[in-house]
């Protein structure tokens, strides 16, 4: 008697479960089936022989709270992504906010490495860039590869809280 008591209490579960399941259908627009995925042939990353990169750098910012300026490390980073070839990076130059150079950051060419990056730091108490400073980085090789991550990392502080935020690189030439 226990057995056929647990029995129908197994089967009337199960049913009810699945009445459930039955009464709430999935939405099959919503979720894409297979064909809408189809391949559409060999895709290819851009190749190019070298570029010139903008990367706007935001050495100092406006801070809501105190009213002033809030002043900022930022750091100019540039990984090589290729993982064979080698990268001749020809320029690295800083501008303040009204477009003047303020240094450059190398005096000759210099070779990074397969997947490898390079760093260059304008410190906080750096302020000769303004809240519009930029890098132009210019960049070449004699194969042709896909183009090297140039970015900006941006790090500060108020009183006991930190941020950071980043900036990429805008092609402005491809050669």
């Amino acid at each position: 008697m226990k057995l056929l008591i647990k029995l129908a209490l197994a089967c009337l579960l199960f049913f009810s479960c699945n009445e459930r399941v039955a009464k709430k259908p999935l939405d099959e627009s919503v979720v894409p089936s297979s064909e809408n995925f189809s391949p559409i042939g060999k895709i290819t990353a851009r190749m190019i022989h070298g570029q010139s990169v903008y990367v706007p750098i935001y050495s100092s910012i406006y801070n809501r709270f105190e009213g002033d300026l809030l002043h900022l490390t930022a750091i100019l980073s540039i990984r090589n992504t290729s993982p064979s070839e080698s990268i001749v990076i020809t320029q690295i130059d800083y501008f303040d906010t009204n477009g003047k150079r303020i240094k450059s950051f190398i005096d000759r060419p210099f070779s990074l490495s397969k997947m490898s990056s390079k760093d260059f730091v304008i410190p906080e108490s750096d302020l000769s860039g303004g809240t519009g400073a930029n890098f132009i980085v210019k960049w070449e090789t004699e194969r042709k590869i896909s183009a090297p991550i140039i970015e900006a990392v941006m790090i500060g502080s108020i009183g006991t809280k930190a941020f950071s935020f980043t900036s990429r690189g805008k092609e402005i030439e491809a050669h």
